[in-house]
């Protein structure tokens, strides 16, 4: 399978923008979605659970990690978990 780091790293460089100008939103108290906040998290913990899956086997620096997950956030109707 090929795997395209390229594409995986705009796409990750994109989501955290994302991220860090919802959290800017935050910090300085302007409005934001709850919604929102927790996709742009999600998609980072996304990548980070992807980017584990990538390896090659004969390299023992770049190993299959997959075995790490970090789970996404849920909205309920208590908060967020």
């Amino acid at each position: 399978m090929k795997f395209s780091m390229n594409g995986f790293r705009r796409q990750l460089s994109g989501d955290a923008e994302n991220l860090r100008d919802i959290a800017r939103d935050v910090m300085n108290e302007e409005w934001f979605d709850r919604e929102d906040f927790v996709e742009a998290i999600n998609q980072i913990i996304t990548h980070s659970n992807v980017i584990n899956c990538v390896y090659q086997n004969d390299d023992p620096d770049f190993v299959d990690m997959s075995d790490l997950e970090v789970g996404h956030l849920e909205i309920t109707p208590e908060g967020v978990e």
